[in-house]
């Protein structure tokens, strides 16, 4: 598989749970790539309605995929925010934590990108 080093994704994991098939890689990383920034308007639009319930509950259901393509940095960022919301504590940090945490997946998006264009 690919040796490529990138700032967020690491394939390794994925890799290995998937034995190898580039198939099975090419639809969860496309999968991925659709679904996520959906997901992540939807928890933008709750962290601005400030409905830390719902926050709570869309970063617990981003959260578990981030780590299928090694982001581990950034579902640790999310977990902050999943943890603050649900404890309903320090809810003034949550929009910062996730206007840090918006960018690095765009770029991750773009390494992802790139990694599917170096398999078969």
């Amino acid at each position: 598989m690919s040796n490529i080093n990138f700032e967020f994704a690491n394939m390794a994991y994925l890799e290995d749970l998937s034995g190898g098939n580039t198939q099975l890689i090419k639809e969860i990383l496309q999968l991925f790539i659709k679904q996520t920034p959906p997901d992540m308007e939807l928890l933008a639009s709750h962290i601005h309605q400030e409905d830390w319930e719902k926050v709570y509950k869309q970063a617990h259901h981003i959260k578990p995929t981030l780590a299928y393509v090694g982001a581990n940095g950034m579902r640790a960022e999310l977990q902050e925010i999943e943890s603050l919301a649900k404890n309903r504590q320090d809810l003034n940090q949550i929009t910062a934590k996730f206007d840090a945490l918006a960018p690095k997946l765009e770029i991750l998006y773009g390494e992802l990108n790139v990694y599917l264009q170096t398999i078969d």
